[in-house]
């Protein structure tokens, strides 16, 4: 546990990094000409969708935004999209708003008016002092200034809740072997465990500064407390707070990773910055997936084969490849869109693609149960904005879902109108969790660094509000139909009984009136189950207990 430094032991993993770079440079080009941006352009032209006559019912959706058809595959789901004339990445669905160019003015806007707001709440602004004992101007500093000097409720357990401290359920502990377990070490790192031995590392990050950031804590584990070998690391962009170049360094002089897994343009940084070897990379683009396996009693995993799951063309090659693999454990990593943008420096403005991830674990079929091996799922949505009239989270959830667990960033949304289009707030990461069907959710991107104007305690708090008032309101409406049904049975029942019907008539028109009413309460969507955990905590997709650090 602790920060990795920038001191001594940083300048040698940077000149062990630079010294890979220049021993490697030249077998890296050769290897992997993808890296370079025409070749990049070219397999995204040749991109084959799925044949026409399939299901389209994301056809029709209008977009405010310029568009080109060629974005979208014969379904309506999109696909990975650079500028005709830039060359660089859009989100399809809204190629304007959301492609993290505000502006050195909107920037300058949020700053300033942050700073004024800040004075005004302390009664510097206008020579209005406000009374330090007065309740409302309190929550008025607290709230406005954007500051966060609360400690994230270290004596408050009642906030790290989940669905199972209001319906008692009990953990399964006799089948610890069949579940993901998840640690959240803090941002968007975590830790996550798959039946069938496999470990994923997400977005990891250990530094002291995120950029010019600097984290509100130390990380809960350190590089040296992670597994002897992470069998992939999921990288969802670009940006400092999720790829951290002394974390990765330091990654790689211990030996820490096997695979590296990015979306497109993220291999090239990878090798030139951080001298990572190109067969250890594997790159992406959406809806493009890679199959890992290892046998059981192997702790390295091999590459099976890249595929493209939604593609008509590959069918035939992908059944072949699930029947190969059927007696080894597999983990399937798909790369799924997100709304977001990447840059690290004023001049490569999305250059590299971003994404979120689906991930499917399936242990090796077993001869002992007689029952084919059940796959877990589990979707990290890395950093990403809820489109407000475009169903990106549905779509996700349709092609890849239902996810036994899934993480989900709720944190750096205000203010709303500079930060909407890159992040969601509480109430939206709600409908993300609906949207992509998952079972359980846990809570990310909160309370490690500073990048926006809520406190540190706010969204933790938002969410949890959030969660109770959407399963209020289901719960309410599965009364109402359960009422209304009943109405409609007694009814029903009563005209059986005037019209002189047979008991066993009745009987059966009873049952079949209880066994609709199930139906339609099944119709109702689940209740909520979205977990906030404290950095160091585990979680995981069974109906389980949290496991204290």
């Amino acid at each position: 546990m602790g920060y990795i430094s920038r001191g001594k032991n940083n300048i040698v993993s940077h000149y062990n990094a630079k010294k890979r770079i220049y021993t490697r440079r030249k077998l890296a080009r050769q290897q992997h000409l993808a890296i370079v941006d025409d070749d990049t352009t070219k397999g995204i032209a040749s991109y084959k969708s799925i044949a026409a006559g399939g299901n389209t019912k994301w056809k029709g959706i209008t977009l405010t935004e310029p568009a080109q058809n060629s974005w979208f595959d014969d379904e309506g789901y999109p696909k990975t999209s650079r500028d005709p004339i830039t060359g660089r990445f859009v989100n399809p669905w809204s190629s304007e708003k959301s492609n993290g160019e505000n502006g050195l003015v909107n920037f300058l806007r949020w700053k300033f008016g942050g700073l004024f707001r800040t004075l005004d709440a302390v009664g510097i602004v206008d020579g209005d002092a406000h009374d330090k004992n007065n309740p409302a101007d309190i929550q008025k500093i607290n709230r406005n200034a954007a500051v966060a000097a609360a400690p994230f409720l270290e004596a408050d357990n009642s906030i790290h809740r989940t669905i199972e401290d209001t319906t008692n359920s009990i953990a399964d502990d006799n089948n610890e072997s069949e579940k993901i377990d998840l640690t959240w070490i803090g941002h968007s790192t975590t830790l996550i465990s798959f039946p069938g031995n496999f470990t994923v590392l997400t977005d990891p990050h250990f530094s002291k500064y995120a950029g010019p950031v600097r984290r509100n804590e130390p990380p809960s584990f350190g590089v040296d407390d992670l597994p002897n070998v992470v069998d992939c690391v999921l990288i969802s962009h670009d940006h400092m707070d999720h790829l951290d170049y002394w974390s990765i360094c330091e990654l790689i002089d211990k030996s820490k990773v096997k695979f590296w897994v990015a979306p497109l343009g993220i291999k090239s940084w990878l090798m030139d910055k951080a001298g990572v070897p190109p067969e250890h990379i594997i790159e992406l683009e959406w809806w493009e997936a890679v199959r890992l396996s290892k046998d059981s009693l192997s702790s390295s995993p091999e590459i099976e084969g890249l595929v493209r799951a939604f593609d008509k063309s590959s069918e035939r090659a992908s059944d072949e490849l699930h029947r190969n693999i059927s007696e080894k454990n597999s983990l399937m990593i798909t790369c799924a869109p997100a709304q977001h943008w990447c840059s690290r420096t004023p001049f490569d403005r999305n250059r590299r693609l971003w994404c979120s991830y689906a991930v499917h674990a399936t242990p090796a079929s077993s001869e002992n149960t007689g029952f084919p091996p059940h796959t877990h799922s589990f979707y990290f949505a890395g950093d990403t904005g809820l489109p407000p009239e475009f169903p990106l989270h549905h779509m996700v959830g349709d092609r890849l879902g239902p996810f036994d667990l899934a993480a989900i960033p709720i944190g750096a949304y205000e203010p709303n109108w500079f930060m909407r289009e890159s992040h969601c707030n509480p109430a939206e990461a709600v409908k993300i969790h609906q949207a992509v069907r998952a079972k359980r959710s846990v809570a990310v991107h909160f309370d490690t660094f500073d990048l926006a104007d809520e406190p540190r305690e706010e969204p933790p708090k938002l969410l949890l509000d959030e969660v109770d008032r959407v399963n209020k309101e289901i719960l309410n409406m599965a009364v109402e139909v359960v009422a209304v049904a009943d109405e409609v049975g007694i009814s029903a029942e009563l005209e059986a009984v005037e019209s002189g019907l047979a008991s066993d008539v009745i009987v059966r028109s009873a049952e079949d009136s209880h066994a609709t009413t199930e139906k339609l309460v099944k119709l109702l969507p689940p209740l909520v189950d979205f977990a906030v955990i404290k950095q160091g905590q585990s979680i995981s997709s069974a109906a389980t207990r949290i496991e204290q650090p």
